[in-house]
């Protein structure tokens, strides 16, 4: 392929692979761009012409990125963050973002939602200085230093916090394509009780067996116990079992063909996903901004099944 030069490039074809490739879905893409499904299409098919190579895979009715997809995802990312950041910086003293944040979160979700998050956002704002700390599911007590929390489940006492919903909280069975070679489709969702399963301390899969098997615990293959739902997740995608797992945190696994769901239907556990901020005085504009980004990475998120 030849060099392209700035006044070659595409720059709405770009935009429409960035939104396509995101979502791996054209009619995502399409509603988050405000165009048709069509147009999305038809752009997205001139840039591979133009770039003389695919960009996507095509199976099963299903979109997956290519190796040269995911390479121009990279790019393209990182050049619109760029623009994002010097549209943001324009002209302003007092939105000056460097400074410290601290984040804290649960292992889950920091290793498979907010990884994402933190590095877009430190690619637009490498002035600030990123601190996680771990915090378990369903914590009684946040930190006393914290800029921004995202926890499975509300703290005791939230009268001097800010809290969003984030999630109301569904879980699917998901495995990799690997385990389930020679494996049988799962059509009801009793026949996971024959799988080998991979268990956190949620105890996740007791709400499934009483659900879908009657509460009854007839034996499995095997069973594996881990200390967290991200070690679990961890497994499954090496081809141990079936894990459960939030849909938000396995979207991307699911888009990229590492991770695929057995079943249509969920569970509840009863407990959901919220972002708590600091009281209104203590709030600064790099947790604002932080906040955001967390909310965009969830309205890309593909719908569930």
């Amino acid at each position: 392929m030849k060099p392209l030069h700035r006044r070659q490039l595409p720059l709405n074809a770009l935009r429409a692979f960035e939104a396509a490739a995101r979502h791996c879905h054209l009619g995502k893409a399409a509603e988050q761009l405000g165009v048709t499904q069509g147009a999305v299409s038809q752009q997205v098919r001139a840039l591979e012409n133009q770039l003389g190579q695919p960009l996507f895979l095509r199976k099963h009715k299903r979109l997956y990125l290519s190796a040269a997809g995911q390479q121009l995802l990279v790019a393209v990312g990182e050049g619109l963050d760029t623009l994002t950041r010097g549209i943001s910086q324009l002209g302003s003293d007092c939105q000056r973002m460097a400074g410290e944040l601290v984040l804290c979160s649960t292992p889950s979700i920091t290793n498979n939602m907010l990884m994402s998050v933190i590095g877009r956002y430190s690619r637009v704002y490498p002035e600030v200085t990123l601190k996680m700390i771990q915090i378990a599911p369903n914590a009684a007590k946040l930190p006393d230093n914290y800029d921004i929390c995202v926890c499975f489940g509300l703290p005791d006492d939230t009268t001097h916090m800010e809290t969003r919903k984030l999630i109301t909280s569904r879980f699917y069975p998901v495995a990799s394509p690997a385990f389930m070679i020679n494996r049988p489709i799962v059509e009801r969702g009793d026949q996971l009780l024959d799988f080998p399963l991979l268990h956190d301390r949620s105890r996740g899969w007791t709400s499934w067996f009483n659900r879908f098997a009657s509460g009854q615990d007839r034996g499995h293959a095997a069973n594996i116990h881990y200390t967290d739902n991200y070690q679990a997740l961890m497994a499954a995608r090496l081809g141990q079992g079936v894990a459960l797992a939030e849909y938000y945190e396995i979207a991307a696994d699911i888009a990229a063909g590492k991770l695929v769901l057995l079943y249509g239907q969920d569970i509840s556990m009863g407990v959901d996903s919220y972002l708590v901020l600091p009281k209104k005085e203590r709030q600064t504009r790099r947790s604002l901004v932080f906040a955001d980004f967390i909310e965009q990475y969830l309205a890309g998120v593909n719908e569930r099944p």
